[in-house]
């Protein structure tokens, strides 16, 4: 049996900013994502000064799609399981059927 998985860098970078006010803060935040990532979490601070500082965290969102095959499903998807390179989490798992 074939399956086939999708996996994606489970890699992450952290952006600031810093602004008078969070929704200022945010859209700089936003501004740095760079061309094929996603925010994925922003968390905004007001430390004495009354500035915000906003922190977010970005992910790349490439996908890379791995194949293993075995004699049943369970040894086909452990073999899936074992073949997702370091730093990358499996996002879904496919039994072929052809």
């Amino acid at each position: 049996m074939k399956v086939r998985g999708l996996t994606q860098s489970s890699e992450t970078q952290q952006l600031t900013a810093e602004a008078d006010d969070a929704q200022t803060a945010r859209e700089l935040v936003e501004a740095q994502v760079p061309e094929g990532y996603e925010l994925i979490q922003v968390h905004n601070a007001m430390p004495r000064g009354g500035r915000v500082i906003a922190t977010a965290v970005v992910r790349a969102t490439a996908v890379t799609e791995i194949e293993a095959d075995g004699p049943d499903y369970i040894t086909a998807r452990d073999a899936l399981r074992a073949a997702v390179p370091e730093g990358h989490r499996l996002l879904s798992i496919v039994a072929d059927d052809a």
